[in-house]
């Protein structure tokens, strides 16, 4: 009996799910998170790819929660109650058949029916052995982790476990034999088990969001709801986030990370010991491996019995002497939920490697109002001229050192990365015989990934094969370890002067190469001169490098690489350019349930449904949207279009434009005027950091900035994010101080104008200067627009282009208004957002409010009355 005749007589006892009346919110639910839930809950049974813009403020992470996780609820309860129907509808018919072979009937036939419903009813029996086993087994190990609470506490402290962690903290020296390429690098585990793919994996959500902090948020709201108690929520993150192991945290960079943390679970697997039988009898002690590995089968039933963050499975780790990153992915088996963030879902390698699967998953995205531009970002890669100079001085150093320890085809595989690097300098530099008097002029050019491997010279290597030669064999790691323990050797690129021409100077070359041969020095790169002063080696110049190779192996059609070339070598830069997310998204969109992308400014829809959903084949009947107005009451907003200035000016800050010291005095004397009568808190935004900083010195010169500080203090929006925290609080403490407040000078896109709470006094009035559309002639952006035009629509490049710009003001426009009982102004200062489509693009809870004054005036009546009515 099939599996697909099993399923098909399971399948007629299928009952279609309805929301439910009580959604489990844990409080009473405005009317518009109802709406917002039950529209989720119908969207993931009928197996829909839905866009849902709820905006922030309105309870949109506890909607999604409460309505995902209803759904998942009852429909693990149908799948059982389907299986018990058929179930016993079967034992009827077989009542039947029997009461039809005591009649008389055609006992042959009979026996073949009963035979046939047999089968079916041992499968499904088989299935639900199978519910009731693992809903036992999770029962037991809650039970069993309960009763060890307090023995947490006192192994916390067991002095072994000290001594544990200290001993993790030293790897050791670092011998040769451990930088040696190996023979085989076959992983044991290459392959998978695909026994069992053809059977449908349960149901699970998998949610994913940009930071982790914003997943350790969400986390938090699961805790605040009665779901807490029921479901297995397991996050997972990458070594960085969860590594417990002193000697692989001191690492900093995440590739050397995950390349250290393998090379030591390899030595913790070869330090076992077998008898003659094959069974484990002893470890042997091995500096190599890691520590944290034996308990992780503890930590990863203490994952599945209690929601947790990852900072609290930290710190479990810690405390039971566990891994993080190894328990996570383990307990992921086992889960009804599983947190992540963008990179592990959306890139494939990492997901694949994660065992993140998404067949028959419920697919969440939050904040996804710039997926598309998040997957490309994800799935690029940029690597300077210095870096690949630097990455080939140390694989030639690390040839030369063990050239007579390398295996043949090891060799032949190191030698093909260094002329494959060796090929990409001389491609990006390119003036070996220039004149030092004679300059490159700066030169960005842009080619099909073909067109740039024919010109680079690398067509005849098979670059899939050498990428994974350098992954096998962990070559950043091993190059790193190179560096540490020969650190004499560890020297840049030497300079090569300029070539003379002449027959001459031809001789001497020649002769300089003999003298090279005899004396068998090492091999050097001779490279033209990129700078005075060769800076030495930071960072891990080869995992950049080896990025961009990763790259140019993927899909032709939607990459360009961009080639920068300056006066100088390190100066110049190649980088690897998705144009199309869709490409690498296909695999999500149709294998997934589900997906669902959520954010508090979506719109247009049509941005997801064309260049997403679309271009990833989907039934375009799949395809639904949904948009909720604000929980705030209409008159708490005032939206207002400022076409004009104080003294009459037209507002228009395009780039031709934006410079005139008449526009900037009369945006100054504006600001004067908002300050004059907004109360505490008010964010500017401007369209980048140089623009903010030229408005500032023109003011400050003016005697402007003077004029705004006598009101309010002056806060500028940090450049490092190290500083962000502390001007936040400092500006804070400023803006709830009355009288006066506070002005805070911020960017569009920068470190304040996403994911930062605005609320209250902290932001009564934003203004947004200009329109921040990106950099029309950017070569990237010209590349962008041009692929749209071709293969979306001849307009398709222009839409993309407004709906950049509108999407980061929407952005700008979220920061306030966080609660039903906040009130805020948002200030458009530019006459182009009183064109329709402009306005279009606006949240509904803003444009349904927007007012458009033609004089400077009214605007400064409208936001008096406005605060003096909220006194």
């Amino acid at each position: 009996m099939s599996n697909d005749n099993v399923d098909a007589y399971i399948e007629k006892f299928a009952t279609e799910l309805l929301p439910p009346d009580d959604f489990m919110f844990p409080f009473p639910p405005y009317e518009i998170q109802r709406d917002f839930m039950g529209e989720l809950y119908m969207a993931l049974e009928k197996k829909k790819l839905a866009i849902f813009e709820s905006p922030t403020g309105t309870g949109k992470s506890l909607s999604l929660i409460c309505g995902a996780f209803s759904w998942l609820r009852d429909h693990e309860e149908r799948e059982v109650c389907q299986l018990q129907a058929a179930l016993k509808n079967i034992e009827e018919e077989n009542l039947a058949l029997a009461n039809e072979e005591a009649a008389g009937g055609d006992w042959l036939s009979t026996q073949v029916k009963q035979v046939a419903t047999n089968n079916i009813k041992f499968a499904i029996r088989k299935q639900l052995d199978a519910i009731c086993k693992e809903e036992k087994r999770i029962s037991e190990i809650r039970t069993r982790i309960r009763s060890k609470e307090e023995n947490r506490k006192e192994y916390r402290k067991n002095k072994s476990l000290t001594a544990l962690d200290e001993d993790s903290s030293e790897s050791g020296p670092i011998e040769d034999s451990e930088l040696i390429l190996e023979d085989d690098t076959n992983d044991e585990n290459e392959e998978e088990n695909d026994e069992g793919d053809d059977v449908e994996p349960p149901v699970k959500i998998i949610f994913c969001s940009r930071t982790h902090s914003q997943l350790a948020q969400f986390i938090g709201e699961i805790q605040r709801t009665t779901f807490n108690n029921s479901f297995r929520v397991v996050p997972m993150g990458s070594r960085q986030n969860c590594c417990v192991n002193k000697a692989v945290k001191n690492l900093k960079s995440l590739s050397l990370m995950n390349e250290k943390c393998l090379d030591m679970v390899k030595s913790t697997e070869k330090s076992k010991t077998k008898d003659e039988s094959g069974k484990v009898t002893k470890k042997s002690k091995s500096s190599k491996s890691c520590p944290f590995l034996k308990n992780t089968q503890a930590l990863k039933e203490s994952i599945v019995s209690e929601v947790m963050d990852l900072e609290e499975i930290v710190k479990k780790g810690e405390a039971l002497g566990g891994c993080p990153y190894y328990a996570t992915r383990g307990a992921t088996a086992d889960s009804q939920v599983i947190v992540v963030p963008y990179n592990i879902l959306l890139h494939k390698s990492t997901r694949e490697s994660s065992q993140l699967k998404i067949k028959n998953s419920i697919i969440i995205v939050d904040e996804a109002h710039n997926l598309l531009e998040t997957v490309s970002h994800i799935h690029s890669s940029e690597v300077s001229g210095r870096q690949l100079s630097q990455a080939l001085s140390q694989l030639v150093q690390y040839k030369s050192k063990y050239v007579k320890l390398f295996s043949s085809s090891n060799l032949l595989s190191i030698n093909q990365v260094i002329f494959v690097l060796k090929s990409l300098i001389k491609f990006l530099d390119g003036k070996s015989s220039v004149s030092e008097a004679e300059k490159v002029k700066p030169d960005t050019t842009l080619y099909t990934v073909s067109e740039f491997i024919l010109s680079a010279g690398i067509d005849n290597y098979n670059l899939f094969k050498i990428v994974e030669f350098c992954r096998k064999n962990k070559i950043s790691h091993k190059i790193r370890c190179f560096a540490e323990k020969y650190p004499g050797l560890n020297i840049t690129p030497k300079t090569a002067p300029p070539k003379k021409p002449g027959i001459k100077s031809f001789l001497q070359e020649i002769a300089q190469e003999k003298n090279k041969k005899k004396k068998g020095r090492e091999e050097i790169l001779e490279t033209p001169k990129s700078d005075n002063e060769t800076p030495p080696i930071e960072g891990q110049p080869l995992i950049p490098t080896l990025a961009f190779l990763e790259c140019l192996t993927m899909s032709y059609k939607e990459g360009r690489i961009v080639v920068s070339k300056q006066a100088t070598l390190g100066n110049s830069s190649v980088k690897y350019l998705l144009l199309d997310p869709a490409s690498v998204m296909k695999e999500i969109v149709q294998e997934a349930r589900s997906v669902i992308l959520a954010g508090g400014t979506m719109k247009p829809f049509s941005e997801f449904r064309d260049r997403l959903f679309l271009a990833c084949g989907a039934d375009e009947s799949r395809i639904v949207d949904f948009s909720c107005g604000h929980v705030i009451p209409k008159e708490n907003i005032l939206p207002l279009v400022v076409p004009v200035g104080p003294t009459g000016q037209t507002l228009e800050f395009t780039f031709q434009k934006r410079n005139d010291p008449a526009l900037i005095g009369e945006l100054g004397r504006l600001l004067v005027n908002v300050c004059n009568i907004v109360p505490a808190g008010v964010v500017c935004f401007f369209p980048s950091y140089d623009y903010e900083n030229r408005i500032y010195q023109f003011l400050e010169d003016d005697g402007l900035l003077k004029r705004i500080a006598s009101k309010k203090k002056i806060f500028r929006e940090p450049k490092t994010s190290s500083q962000v925290d502390v001007v936040l609080k400092e500006y804070a403490d400023s803006a709830r101080r009355k009288p006066g407040g506070a002005l805070m000078f911020s960017v569009v896109g920068g470190k304040l104008s996403e994911g930062l709470n605005f609320s209250d006094d902290l932001g009564r009035c934003v203004v947004v200067v200009g329109m921040p559309y990106p950099n029309l002639t950017s070569p990237e952006l010209k590349e962008k627009l041009k692929f749209l035009n071709d293969t979306v629509g001849p307009h398709a490049g222009q839409e993309y282009y407004e709906n950049c710009c509108m999407k980061a003001v929407n952005q700008c426009i979220g920061r306030a208004v966080r609660h039903k009982n906040d009130f805020a102004t948002v200030l458009l200062l530019d006459r182009r957002y009183q064109a329709t489509n402009h306005v279009q693009l606006l949240p509904k809870w803003i444009s349904a409010s927007l007012q458009i004054q033609n004089k400077f005036g009214p605007v400064l009546g409208l936001l008096g009355k406005f605060f003096r009515d909220r006194r």
